[in-house]
């Protein structure tokens, strides 16, 4: 079964302009004549023709609305013949997921635009933004850090992805970070959620619309203890730490990375979300 356009119907040309807050929404409506070859012709082809506005994607030709919707109606008297009835509007909301009308066809083609959001995160530290370390009066470091409060750099975006995705490949990317470099930040620093995935026909194609946001933390998504404990290593014995002045008290001491006794101290780092390579599904630019 194919659709074949044979113009737009000037008659059928309508437009208005309604108010909404404190902006003129311009509305129009176009409407066009398809053709089919087979009486029982579903209007899902007659819509996808060649030349239809297609919603999300298609500018008017005044420049300033985009297509919200189509509709196909069969002709009463002779069912090969439709109308097909555009409708544009000025008044839509700007959409991340690539749509414009540079990017047309297969949606799982186009790139994404990631919307620039900022949100807060708690972590514990044992040095100011100086490297100078937290100490008590006595000069004694804390034993667990000090907590700090940043606020974070967050991509939000949609992507469509083939409907041949699974939902486990989907899921598995959730609460995952970057492997190598991924817009232009180094690895381990971007951390991906993904927030829904929906399965659907979307632009005319049967695709996944999945929304992601990626958070960037500078240092990275590593986590970060204090190597301190009751014991450290010498000459492959485990030795406690006991103060020198009587009664002797054990304390919890410091490190250095091969466990010996250390008078300052240093932070150990380990991985808590896997490691992915964001750059063989995502197609996000900032």
């Amino acid at each position: 079964m194919t659709a074949t356009l044979l113009g737009e119907m000037r008659e059928g040309r309508s437009g208005g302009l309604r108010k909404s807050g404190k902006q003129l929404i311009l509305e129009e409506q176009y409407q066009f004549r398809v053709v089919t070859d087979d009486k029982t012709t579903d209007d899902k082809v007659v819509l996808l023709a060649t030349g239809i506005p297609r919603p999300g994607v298609t500018v008017s030709d005044y420049g300033n609305s985009i297509c919200t919707d189509t509709t196909a109606t069969r002709d009463a008297t002779n069912p090969l013949y439709w109308t097909v009835t555009a409708t544009f509007s000025s008044d839509v909301q700007e959409d991340t997921s690539g749509a414009s009308e540079s990017q047309t066809g297969n949606p799982t083609s186009w790139t994404p635009i990631a919307e620039i959001n900022f949100e807060t995160f708690q972590f514990y530290d044992v040095k100011d933004v100086n490297g100078v370390p937290f100490t008590n009066s006595a000069g004694l470091q804390f034993g667990t850090g000090v907590p700090l409060t940043r606020t974070l750099t967050r991509y939000d975006f949609e992507q469509f992805e083939a409907a041949s995705t699974t939902l486990d490949e989907i899921t598995e990317r959730n609460e995952t970070v970057n492997s190598g470099t991924f817009l232009r930040k180094p690895a381990k620093t971007l951390k991906l959620s993904v927030q829904k995935a929906t399965l659907g026909f979307y632009y005319g194609f049967r695709v996944w619309r999945v929304a992601y946001s990626i958070v960037y933390k500078p240092d990275n998504w590593r986590m970060k203890m204090l190597d301190i404990g009751p014991f450290y290593l010498s000459g492959g014995r485990k030795v406690p730490f006991k103060t020198d002045d009587p009664p002797e008290r054990p304390y919890q001491g410091f490190l250095t990375p091969t466990g010996a006794e250390s008078t300052t101290s240093t932070v150990k780092e380990f991985d808590q979300y896997d490691d992915i390579n964001f750059s063989s599904f995502l197609r996000v630019v900032d």
